[in-house]
This record gives C-alpha cells, structure tokens and sequence, in this order.
C-alpha cells in the first residue's frame, strides 16, 4: 500500500493509523534510508552489533549507544515516547 504523507515545515510526517498499526507496539523506531526511500522499523530488539553498525559510523560511542539500547529496552513495548 503506498500513501501520500504531507512533511511539516520542520521536516515531521504523522503517520496513519494503519501505518503505524503496522509498526506494532514499539516507542521508537528506526530509519534507514534505502534506494529511492526510508525503511522504517521497530527499534525494540536492537542489539549491540546492530547499533554499532548503524550509528558507529556517525560518532556515537560505545556509551551513547549502549544508553540508547538501555533506555528503549527499558520503555519496551507500546511505551510512549
């Protein structure tokens, strides 16, 4: 199913209820970009490896990330953000 989303002026989207149905239960999620587009995901699950691969590369440290992964695992599931 593809859909048209309007970005805000500061660069947001609000996703539809089915979208983010579709996301399951998660308080973050995780943006990759991908050929032509945007991969959204649960970031619920992430692991250690994932996170140093992902973001490494962009300067965050051991500590910020294993922070992150400590602070989402803690809010789980459907926990508001």
């Amino acid at each position: 199913m593809r859909v048209l989303l309007k970005l805000s002026p500061q660069n947001q989207i609000t996703l539809r209820k089915d979208l983010r149905a579709a996301l399951g239960p998660c308080s973050h999620v995780e943006v990759e970009p991908v050929k032509g587009g945007l991969m959204l995901r649960p970031a619920i699950g992430l692991t250690m490896e994932e996170a140093r691969a992902a973001y490494g590369k962009h300067g965050f440290t051991e500590e910020v990330l294993a922070e992150a992964l400590r602070i989402v695992q803690r809010r789980g599931p459907g926990s508001a953000a």
